[in-house]
């Protein structure tokens, strides 16, 4: 399996409520397939440099991942026809980089009292920002 980054662009008019659909859409296409989900980041609501199907602004995540090719393709070929999806790009990830995001999830499981994480982050940013 290969180490993997993407970020990928959810359309605005997707209520802020319904994105959790819109990622476990993508979660369970990598766990279906066998593939490891290392963590899935909630960017916001942010602005676009640039229109994107007349669209200014939408919801970013940024997800890292294990997959093999062909889960990459099938995720790949599943986000094209999504209408919900305005952009996506995949990106290998360093083996560094991976391990280094896996520790660092497994000590914010650890500070947590026995729960599960969030199936979301919030960057620092968006905190401030209110949401």
């Amino acid at each position: 399996m290969k180490n993997y980054e993407m970020i990928f662009i959810v359309h605005p008019n997707v209520p802020e409520e319904e994105t959790p659909a819109v990622t476990d859409k993508v979660t369970s296409i990598i766990n279906q397939h066998k593939g490891e989900v290392i963590s899935l980041k909630k960017w916001g609501k942010k602005k676009l440099a640039h229109k994107i199907k007349k669209c200014t602004r939408g919801y970013f995540f940024l997800l890292h991942f294990l997959a093999t090719p062909a889960v990459l393709a099938e995720l790949e070929r599943t986000l094209r026809y999504n209408e919900n999806i305005l952009r996506y790009q995949t990106v290998r990830a360093k083996k560094e980089e991976i391990e280094a995001l896996r520790k660092e999830m497994e000590d914010q499981r650890q500070k947590e009292e026995g729960g599960s994480p969030p199936p979301l982050e919030e960057t620092p940013a968006e905190k401030q920002e209110g949401g």
